[in-house]
């Protein structure tokens, strides 16, 4: 199996989100399966920062956007596993500090360019490195224009004559839109200008055109692939996704269950695991001196929440439960930065709750992993959720989540009200305050009894996130698509 994943990012080069986990890691699961995976994406200025060595791939390629000719030059190198990575040099579009924006400017003006160069240029990666795969993994609307190339420009070149096209959607409220000008930049036959086609309401949509032309499409969660062709959730792409139904499948996101290991986290003060939980305690101590609780929060059930400051993310309702959730003996800290009005909302609510209380506005990797282990409670009231991974960190960690019942939050977790012999968390199923916070009491109730509150832990802990998990279901799609090219 010969597998290319196209991306806009990738971990360890370039990420913004969890779409870089994923490129990072499935190319690994699935090399260490037997398969001949590579990776193509931008070369970044984040990415020549890292300072490795890089080699050139062929002499370079001319791509044609409209009526204008750009040379690219093609790089590579292999992962420390062995996995050829291929690198897009144009420095004029990736030569900057911010993936796809700043954050007071917001998107660039020329992403369509932008990724209308990166999508053409796959076909001349392929040449370069005269290697020609089964599948073309593609991810998000940065990539959606390989599909109909593929269909339409490509299809007579017997080099991609076995060749099919895999098309994941990360988070369909991102979909690459961009005005109908754009279309002649494309270099595609004006039959495809068309509500069949990339035509989205008079404007180019890049995120349509991977589900349209794409041989299949996959999302990150089962439960989300469900949600994605209904009207609440599909962001007006509902009805075409409907219509692609059967070639439509959600899979669960893995994580890196090497990085992310109580019995190993190079982050954590006392290492534990799941029939040896007193480092947990340690744990929990060193947290709450990291946070700065003025008081010993360890007798205390202490809460913790990571996450991009946005209203999506259930902050909203956050809001509106702090003054109860604070008459209750709990702690709370947060990490994480984001939207203006919830950070200055979360300083007022730290400066009234002062003692119980925490907000950490920054990003910091050790603060993350020490919640995740130090925590006794974590929440995730995500208003929409495509996969999510702290909950999965969470439940590795023995640190029971709160979450709201979507995608795939609804997917990793097992309510424990519902199912009192298997649950690992708590779900509540209105997207209310009233409803969230009765969720947290009754995870508080529970707590206070530490044999079942440590038997959930230990069920918790046993699940399997890994990518290997998920890598065989990509297998499978993969072999599906292949079997009908070629029928």
């Amino acid at each position: 199996m010969q597998i290319l994943f196209c991306t806009s990012e990738a971990s360890p080069f370039a990420k913004t989100g969890g779409l870089a986990d994923v490129a990072g890691s499935l190319p690994e699961a699935l090399h260490e399966m037997g398969c001949d995976v590579r990776i193509f994406m931008p070369l970044y200025r984040c990415v020549r920062e890292m300072s490795f060595a890089l080699e050139p791939l062929g002499k370079g390629a001319t791509i044609a956007i409209g009526a204008h000719d750009y040379h690219v030059n093609l790089w590579q190198r292999r992962t420390p596993s062995g996995i050829p990575v291929y690198f897009l040099e144009k420095d004029e579009f990736y030569d900057r500090s911010f993936l796809y924006g700043t954050p007071v400017r917001g998107d660039y003006e020329d992403n369509a360019e932008r990724f209308i160069a990166f999508s053409l240029s796959v076909r001349h990666v392929c040449e370069a490195a005269g290697w020609f795969p089964s599948i073309f993994h593609l991810h998000d609307w940065q990539t959606g224009l390989v599909a109909p190339h593929f269909k339409t420009n490509w299809r007579y070149d017997p080099r991609f004559a076995r060749s099919a096209t895999v098309f994941t959607i990360h988070n369909i409220a991102y979909q690459g839109v961009f005005p109908a000008g754009f279309f002649p930049l494309l270099n595609l036959p004006p039959s495809e200008w068309s509500f069949q086609g990339i035509e989205y309401w008079g404007q180019c949509n890049f995120l349509k055109a991977g589900i349209t032309y794409s041989d299949f499409i996959t999302t990150v969660s089962p439960r989300y692939a469900r949600e994605i062709t209904t009207g609440d959730f599909g962001f007006g792409l509902e009805g075409v996704l409907k219509e692609r139904a059967k070639s439509l499948s959600g899979i669960l996101n893995g994580i890196d269950t090497k990085l992310w290991d109580p019995r190993t986290d190079r982050y954590l003060p006392s290492n534990y695991g799941s029939y040896e939980l007193s480092g947990k305690k340690t744990c929990k101590a060193a947290l709450c001196k990291l946070a700065g609780f003025a008081r010993d929060c360890r007798e205390f059930p202490l809460i913790g929440m990571i996450g991009r400051l946005a209203a999506q993310k259930g902050f909203d309702l956050l809001e509106k439960i702090v003054p109860e959730l604070m008459k209750l003996e709990v702690n709370l800290v947060i990490l994480g930065t984001g939207d203006a009005w919830i950070e200055e909302s979360l300083r007022a609510m730290q400066s009234r709750f002062a003692d119980r209380l925490k907000l950490a506005d920054r990003y910091d990797e050790q603060m993350a992993h020490l919640i995740e282990a130090g925590a006794d409670i974590f929440l995730m009231p995500s208003r929409y959720e495509p996969c999510g991974l702290n909950q999965m960190y969470s439940l590795r960690y023995g640190t029971i989540p709160v979450v709201h019942a979507t995608g795939g939050l609804d997917d990793s977790v097992i309510d424990v009200l519902r199912h009192p012999d298997s649950g690992t968390g708590f779900k509540f199923y209105e997207y209310t305050p009233r409803s969230f916070l009765e969720k947290i009491k009754s995870a508080l109730k529970l707590f206070g009894d530490r044999a079942k509150w440590e038997e959930i832990q230990r069920r918790a802990m046993a699940r399997d996130f890994s990518w290997a998990m998920s890598a065989k279901q990509y297998l499978g799609v993969y072999d599906k698509v292949i079997a009908q090219r070629r029928l």
